[in-house]
């Protein structure tokens, strides 16, 4: 069984389509690397997995973490997830790092 699978992930925010048909599987020890130019979907699509979407966004095909949908799920229930089964580290560095901790201490936090 995958860590996280995604399959036929879909994303729209009002009307205009945002994510269309992304299929990945990630087994535990395995690395992924997305990559893209920007605007490609990239973020949108941790941001999915992690269901911090914006207003407006609507998702349908499915995200597994551990075997768990957790597409759809209530804001409550992706609180226990988030932090201890998934994480983020956000693209912008000025805020979502710290200068004074290590990279690796901020990582592995």
């Amino acid at each position: 069984m995958a860590l996280l699978e995604i399959k036929d992930l879909q994303l729209s925010i009002g009307k205009f389509p945002i994510l269309r048909e992304i299929d990945l599987s990630v087994d535990a020890g395995e690395i992924l690397g997305v990559i893209g130019e920007s605007g490609s979907g990239k973020s949108m699509t941790a941001l999915s997995i992690m269901q911090l979407l914006p207003f407006g966004a609507t998702t349908s095909g499915s995200i597994k973490l551990d075997g768990r949908e957790v597409l759809g799920l209530p804001d409550v229930e992706m609180r226990k997830i988030r932090g201890g089964t998934v994480g983020m580290v956000f693209q912008e560095p000025m805020t979502a790092l710290n200068p004074v901790k290590t990279i690796g201490d901020q990582v592995a936090e």
